[in-house]
């Protein structure tokens, strides 16, 4: 019995061991397979150029055309055109003058136009190109505690502000506006002194501030107080429209011998594009949007000639063909005969005062004959044909004095066609 046992117990263990040895192993966790092994970027080859480095151009130019925003307007399309960078030294034309000639700048863009013909001929400059205008105003307190507003002359308006001790701000910089301002003084005769008379060696757009905080009178150009109205200053115009204040611009390339850093080439180039047609018309749109028309007028040569205007002889501000004899002057020459004020009421209905030479008195120094046909000619080609009975029928038909530049037949008495803005030619037929 105990072996019966035994055995049994023997065989179950067998049968045990047997059971354990056939169980299956356990499954291995499977590994994910590795991702694909991206294909290596090849480095950027060693030998791709460089961008060029942007040339320099020094700029000297007066405070105006940086104080209006035209520079900040216009250069950014040169220096992408040309790949160059414009370092602008804003000062007095004076000051930039000066600059040129000891070869610190590149180009000028000044309005003096007697210190830059003395700059030229003093062969300082070896190019010079007319560029753009405006004008001046002189400008104060809303009060106008002298009562200059609305005269027609801007000498009488500072004799007045003289006289009466009012404080005046001058630029006092040898800028191209204190060279108009100093003009002025000496057209209406007087050595400004004293402490009514603040000379503050700025630039336009500070001295128009300090003249706001001080409710001082003060001459400035048209652009640079329009837009320093956009910054709050509450001055007024109050005299504007005398030739006199006329202000032309002119570019001028430094004479390259002054120094070995001038570039001269990349002056020309500017000169070029300055004067071309495209940045012309885009000198004739800056401040349109704003002030509803341009802050300077287009002017290079290339601009007037097309838009038909053909150059007069130097200096020749207004001729007359045809008649007994041709006649030119200059617009000194005719400045300096009778003149009458005469009122003209456009279609707008704004009532304008011009100042000019009696039409009658020139067409007689010509020898025009009774019975002629005139045929006024524009500088831009417009003409119109008036009869000469009209105009000698006319006592206050004058040829006036624009006040944005050169002259304009103001006949107040015959249509507004025969109302020519910028007249260069009387032909008598």
């Amino acid at each position: 019995m105990k072996k019966f046992w035994f055995h049994l117990i023997t065989a179950l263990l067998v049968l045990g061991l047997l059971a354990a040895c056939t169980t299956p192993a356990p499954t291995a966790t499977p590994v994910p397979p590795a991702a694909p092994t991206a294909t290596p970027v090849p480095p950027p080859p060693t030998n791709t150029p460089k961008p060029a480095e942007p040339q320099k151009l020094i700029l000297a130019t007066t405070t105006s055309t940086a104080d209006s925003g035209l520079l900040d307007y216009l250069l950014p399309d040169f220096e992408a055109q040309y790949n160059a960078k414009v370092e602008v030294i804003a000062v007095g034309t004076g000051q930039a003058i000066a600059l040129g000639k000891d070869g610190n700048a590149d180009v000028l863009l000044v309005h003096a136009r007697a210190q830059e013909d003395a700059f030229m001929d003093a062969g300082h400059g070896v190019r010079r190109e007319d560029v753009m205008y405006n004008d001046f105003i002189i400008v104060g307190p809303a009060s106008d505690p002298v009562g200059i507003k609305g005269m027609k002359k801007a000498p009488k308006a500072l004799a007045k502000i003289a006289e009466a001790g009012a404080p005046f701000v001058s630029r006092g910089d040898e800028s191209g506006t204190h060279t108009k301002e100093k003009t002025i003084w000496a057209e209406a005769g007087i050595e400004p002194s004293g402490d009514w008379y603040i000379s503050a060696g700025q630039g336009m757009g500070a001295v128009l501030t300090m003249a706001d905080e001080q409710q001082a009178y003060t001459l400035s150009d048209r652009a640079t107080y329009l837009a320093r109205t956009l910054k709050g200053i509450e001055l007024d115009i109050l005299v504007e429209g005398d030739p006199i204040l006329f202000n032309p611009y002119g570019v001028i390339a430094v004479n390259p011998a002054k120094s070995p850093q001038i570039n001269n080439d990349l002056a020309n180039q500017f000169i070029d594009w300055l004067v071309s047609l495209p940045t012309q018309e885009k000198i004739s749109q800056f401040g349109v949007a704003e002030f509803g028309a341009p802050l300077f007028m287009p002017d290079s040569a290339l601009w007037r000639e097309a838009h038909g205007g053909a150059e007069q002889p130097a200096g020749v501000a207004l001729k007359i063909t045809g008649g007994g004899k041709e006649m030119a002057w200059t617009e000194d020459e005719l400045r300096a005969m009778d003149t009458l004020d005469v009122d003209y009421t456009g279609k707008d209905g704004t009532t304008t005062t011009y100042t000019g030479v009696p039409m009658n008195a020139l067409l007689k120094l010509a020898g025009a004959g009774e019975g002629a046909t005139l045929v006024l000619v524009a500088s831009d080609g417009y003409t119109a044909e008036v009869a000469m009975t009209d105009v000698q029928g006319c006592t206050d038909c004058i040829v006036a004095f624009d006040p944005a530049g050169g002259l304009r037949a103001v006949l107040p008495k015959l249509s507004g066609k025969a109302q020519v803005k910028g007249i260069v030619e009387i032909q008598v037929k």
